[in-house]
Parts: C-alpha cells; sequence; structure tokens
C-alpha cells in the first residue's frame, strides 16, 4: 500500500500546536509543547514515541476498505476473506452480462442458476460474515446483501412456486421483476456514496454495480432490450473491476512480481481524526 498519504497526514498531525492535538497519541506526554516528527519504513516517530504503521489500515480494494482505520485484533489474526467474495462476485457478473448481451446467441441464463445460488449467493454471504469477524462493517454488509441478492434474484429466475403463473399478465410479472431491482439499486448507491474517499479501482467498481443495476431495472419497467444489452455491458466491466481488486487483495512480494498499489481519493481521514472516532 501507498504510505505516501500516511506520512503526510502524521506529519501534519505532528506539526499542529493546537492544546489537543496530542489527544489522539496516549503515549505521548501531554505537557510537551514542542513535537518532533520522523520516520522510518515501520514507525513513526512523535516526539520520540513510537507508533507502529501496521496498527494502521487504509482503503484498499483488496481489503475492501474504504477509509483508514486502526486495526483490530482480529484483523491482525485472521486471512483476508474479501478476494474470495470479489472472485464469487465478478465470475456471475461477467456470466449474466454475456446472457444480457445474448452473447453466442444465449438469452436464458438458467446455467447460471447455481452459480447464483452458491458461488455469489452462499459464499459471498460467508464473506460477509468473516468481515463482519474481522471489523469490518462496510464490507460485511456489502458481501451480505449481495449475497442475499444473487439467491433471490435464483429464486425469481427458478420460478420457485410458480411467481410467474401467479400474475395475471406477462407484462405485470415483468413490472414486479422491476420493482424487485429497485432497491437493490438503491442499495448500491448508497453503498457506492461510502466510497467517495476510497481509491479509484473501489469506487470504480461500485459504481458500476450501481449502473448496471440500475440500467436493469429501467430494462425490466420498460421492457427495453437495448437498456438489458447496455446493463449487461456495464455487469461484464464491473465483473472485470472486481477482479482487478480480487487480484490487489491476493498479489503481494511473496507470491508474484505484480503488485497493485491503490491509488487513493482525496480526503482520507488523518490519523488523530480516527483517535478521536
Amino acid at each position: 500500500m501507498n504510505n505516501n498519504s500516511f506520512n503526510d497526514d502524521l506529519e501534519k498531525q505532528a506539526n499542529d500546536d493546537s492544546a489537543g492535538s496530542n489527544e489522539g497519541f496516549p503515549r505521548v506526554d501531554h505537557q510537551l509543547t514542542h513535537k518532533s516528527f520522523r520516520h522510518d519504513d515501520d514507525h513513526i516517530y512523535i516526539n520520540d514515541v513510537p507508533i507502529n504503521k501496521a496498527e494502521f489500515t487504509q482503503a484498499f480494494g483488496g481489503t475492501f476498505e474504504v477509509s483508514r482505520r486502526e486495526k483490530t485484533r482480529e484483523l491482525r489474526e485472521y486471512g483476508n476473506p474479501v478476494p474470495a467474495g470479489l472472485g464469487a462476485f465478478s465470475a456471475s457478473a461477467i456470466s449474466l452480462g454475456l446472457v444480457q448481451m445474448h452473447a453466442k446467441h444465449v438469452h436464458q441464463a438458467n446455467t447460471l442458476l447455481g452459480a447464483f445460488l452458491t458461488t455469489s449467493g452462499l459464499v459471498e454471504i460467508i464473506v460477509g460474515i468473516l468481515c463482519f469477524v474481522i471489523g469490518n462493517t462496510w464490507a460485511s454488509c456489502t458481501f451480505l446483501m449481495f449475497g442475499g441478492f444473487w439467491s433471490s434474484y435464483a429464486f425469481v429466475l427458478m420460478d420457485v412456486g410458480g411467481i410467474a403463473a401467479s400474475y395475471s399478465s406477462a407484462a405485470e410479472y415483468g413490472q414486479s421483476v422491476a420493482i424487485f431491482f429497485l432497491p437493490w439499486a438503491m442499495f448500491s448507491f448508497f453503498l457506492w456514496i461510502c466510497t467517495w474517499k476510497s481509491t479509484v479501482a473501489l469506487s470504480l467498481l461500485m459504481f458500476l454495480i450501481w449502473f448496471f443495476v440500475l440500467l436493469f431495472t429501467i430494462a425490466q419497467f420498460i421492457s427495453s432490450v437495448n437498456l438489458f444489452k447496455a446493463g449487461g455491458f456495464f455487469a461484464i466491466f464491473a465483473g472485470c473491476v472486481g477482479f482487478y481488486n480480487m487480484l490487489a487483495g491476493l498479489a503481494d512480494k511473496t507470491n508474484t512480481y505484480f503488485i497493485i498499489k491503490p491509488v487513493l481519493l482525496p480526503n482520507q481521514p488523518t490519523v488523530e481524526e480516527l483517535k478521536d472516532a
């Protein structure tokens, strides 16, 4: 990850001479009025008191962190579950997008039902639970809810309980499916706005998810084949960006020569803001 932003924030904090500027660091003597700041690869030092950089994590698509925060004990002890969830989501999104675009003249997504129920359904729910354990609320909410989305969408496509036949006409059934999509478009939008201080790759992913769900919703309301195809294109795009974030979470210097460093968006919270939160 990029330490420059981390160091800049700490240096800014170290040069702040306000009376309460030390409140975020209980290990620093509050009676000291002069602050010295220096840092190396592993620590920053305020008045020669070391603070381990590893105590903090910052926004990163590979971990679905939308902000810098202090690491929880569980985050230090357990592995990163996010790449599994990203892989599950991306595989299903790309497949669904290809079907919606009628790739190779395929018009039905019936062969994807198993993947919707297990890969992008069950796997994402498990990942969401694990993200809750390590204290990543945003990631937990995202994966749990989308695990439910894929599973419930599979039941719609499977026509469980004769769903389609229970409506008086195909048009009414189509409108009910559109109503099913509508709150998911709203939910995706709310997730996206929570990434505006994260990274370019993570924010782009959530924008694409919101946009393709929105296009599916509108297409279902007005019965537009072209809009469904457009939604399929953005679903494929979202899946590709999801795989990119998955790779970012998996790749490190121990297993590959290709390391993905996050491009941070502006206005990341400072360490002092984290301490006061």
